[in-house]
């Protein structure tokens, strides 16, 4: 992928030079390798007396949005064959067709491996794009100095490209309910610094304002939206995928007990916070904690590790409701900063707690409060988690706490592999947020393995981008391969994903065309019942908004949240003046959601970056 910087050209343009770009270099690849390949065959004649016939070799290659393409027996090295790919997805008969190309997908799992394993990371990295092509002739943009502390560990998971309808129509990723990367911003934008490019992730941005969708009962909604951004080029159009988890559920997975993992070491000594909300990162853990005990239902049981050098039983598994104010002042009493981070031990230690729960037949949640940065014992997330296996009825999700040292990387994969969330704490206002009244849909589980496939119509959408979930992506082929690991979605939580489609009629956008723009199905599993369902809905041309003002206010403030996130990790489809039109629009966001505190702080943290840039 290109990645010129050139801040005075629109996106139409810089897309179309990044095409051209990419399809030059391709050419001048295929010309080494033809090269190359005539040497072979000279040497082999000089070597031989006579040339060996030619062998064409067939190279599996990823589509443009990074995902792996499977591989048949036979020619084919695309999610489809020319001859499977339906002629049209549009016209009158578009939904009929896009079911079509659903049963195609499905007949291809055959060829799906049984290894179960995650897809991710589907963007383009810096990296990996400033290696791929020449330095260009101008002066290369360069973008606002970013804090990057070294302790911090975050991840560069790229920015998703558009990906050509017509060559890749399915693009299929598992649900985020995240939030921790809007709060990890946060606390770095109101500390006077703009945070590193690798600790934004967009969907988390999104995911941490209400989506104010409606909900059903006992029933997952889906809601497809589509307007014009002033983010975007005029001629494209934004579109909104939200799911909406219902808050009655029958079938629910609620723990019955809950296993607190609580980091004691020195580092949990340092302060967190600004003004008068300033306290050390042990002392919010008493809060949250605090908080979250009151918010669980008095016959679940609670147990209590804490580790440093190594972990510690703190409580006994017992019941919260008549041992809540003792267990709190234990808590406070004996779990004390001190010593280095020995993670995995207190993961094993409370997850030996938590196998002792589940194997009375309980559902059990294990909670991490911790900022992350292992340095005795096992330090990476793949040993960890190898030490912990795996157990259906043992969830764990990840409270980080505190920054410089923290681990992101390490909460985050934590969390997204044990079947868990993840979430940051920065003051006692988050802590109340997160933590505070009914807690049901923090701790209580609606769908398992929730993924998402949108199947877009080349008839009518031209391209698309995902923006964000670069680490969400799952392979076409895996949508219903119920072994492959995705997302988890508690009661009365909901997910958006956004996309930035180019039209192949931009004068397509009537209220009179039918046309289908692109299909959403739904794939999980129930908890309780481990019933697996599909849910779908259908947007058309004629559905969009005429203008992004027409749009619903959750849209818009969908909108806003992602563009802040695009500019702040730099990405490749941001325009210089992104900045000025976002703060505008920020402000009239925060206007329509008058009253909401949540609102209003993002407008004033984007007005903040604007005057740290």
């Amino acid at each position: 992928m290109l990645h010129l910087r050139t801040p005075h050209r629109t996106r139409r343009t810089r897309r179309v030079l990044w095409r051209i770009a990419a399809a030059l270099l391709t050419l001048c690849v295929a010309a080494t390798a033809c090269t190359a390949a005539d040497d072979d065959v000279e040497a082999t004649e000089h070597a031989d007396g006579d040339a060996s016939p030619a062998v064409e070799t067939e190279t599996t290659a990823a589509s443009s949005s990074g995902r792996e393409r499977p591989a048949s027996d036979d020619t084919a090295d695309d999610d489809m064959s020319d001859h499977d790919r339906p002629e049209s997805l549009g016209g009158g008969a578009a939904e009929e067709d896009i079911e079509a190309a659903v049963a195609v997908e499905a007949d291809e799992e055959e060829m799906s491996d049984d290894s179960g394993r995650q897809y991710s990371g589907s963007g383009q990295s810096r990296a990996e794009s400033l290696e791929s092509v020449p330095e260009p002739e101008h002066e290369p943009y360069e973008p606002p100095r970013r804090r990057h502390i070294d302790p911090d560990n975050f991840v560069d998971y790229g920015v998703n490209p558009f990906v050509d309808t017509l060559d890749d129509p399915f693009s299929t990723f598992a649900l985020d309910v995240d939030t921790a990367s809007y709060t990890v911003t946060r606390n770095f934008l109101d500390g006077g610094q703009l945070p590193p490019f690798e600790a934004v992730r967009v969907e988390e941005f999104v995911n941490y304002f209400d989506g104010g969708y409606d909900d059903d009962i006992d029933e997952f909604t889906i809601s497809v939206e589509a307007a014009p951004s002033p983010f975007a080029d005029p001629d494209d159009l934004l579109l909104r995928v939200g799911v909406q988890a219902p808050r009655i559920v029958s079938d629910a997975l609620r723990p019955d007990s809950v296993i607190l993992v609580l980091d004691s070491s020195g580092s949990m000594n340092e302060q967190i916070g600004s003004g008068n909300d300033r306290s050390r990162r042990i002392e919010l853990v008493y809060d949250a904690v605090d908080l979250l005990l009151e918010g669980l239902d008095p016959e679940t049981r609670v147990g209590v590790v804490a580790y440093a050098n190594h972990a510690r039983t703190v409580a006994r598994p017992a019941q919260v409701g008549r041992n809540h104010d003792d267990l709190v002042r234990r808590i406070q009493r004996d779990v004390r900063p001190g010593g280095s981070t020995n993670v995995a031990d207190g993961l094993v230690t409370g997850f030996r707690m938590a196998e002792s729960e589940a194997s009375r037949g309980r559902h059990v949640l294990v909670l991490l409060f911790s900022d992350g940065v292992a340095n005795v014992g096992a330090t990476e997330t793949d040993r960890i988690l190898r030490q912990l296996g795996e157990r259906s009825d043992i969830g764990l999700s990840t409270i980080g706490v505190g920054l410089g040292p923290f681990n992101d990387e390490l909460m985050e994969q934590l969390a997204n592999r044990a079947d868990g969330s993840y979430h940051y704490i920065d003051n006692h206002d988050e802590a109340r947020r997160l933590l505070g009244g009914d807690i049901t849909s923090f701790v209580s589980v609606a769908a398992r393995d929730a993924k998402v496939q949108v199947i877009f119509n080349p008839d009518t959408v031209a391209a698309y981008r995902l923006i964000g979930f670069e680490n969400r992506d799952v392979a076409d082929r895996d949508f219903r391969n119920d072994a492959v690991d995705a997302g988890e979605v508690a009661i009365g939580q909901s997910a958006t994903a956004l996309y930035e489609l180019t039209l192949v009629d931009p004068d397509s956008r009537s209220r009179r065309n039918s046309e289908t723009l692109a299909k959403v199905t739904l794939r999980y599993e129930r908890p309780a019942s481990e019933r697996i369902t599909e849910q779908s809905a259908t947007i058309t041309a004629r559905d969009a908004d005429r203008s992004f003002d027409d749009a619903d206010r959750h849209f818009r403030l969908a909108a806003v949240a992602a563009e802040f996130a695009e500019v702040l990790r730099d990405s490749w489809f941001v325009d210089d003046w992104s900045m000025r039109i976002l703060s505008s629009e920020a402000d009239a966001v925060a206007r329509d959601f008058r009253g909401s505190d949540d609102v209003a702080e993002l407008a004033r943290l984007i007005d903040a970056a604007r005057h740290l840039q």
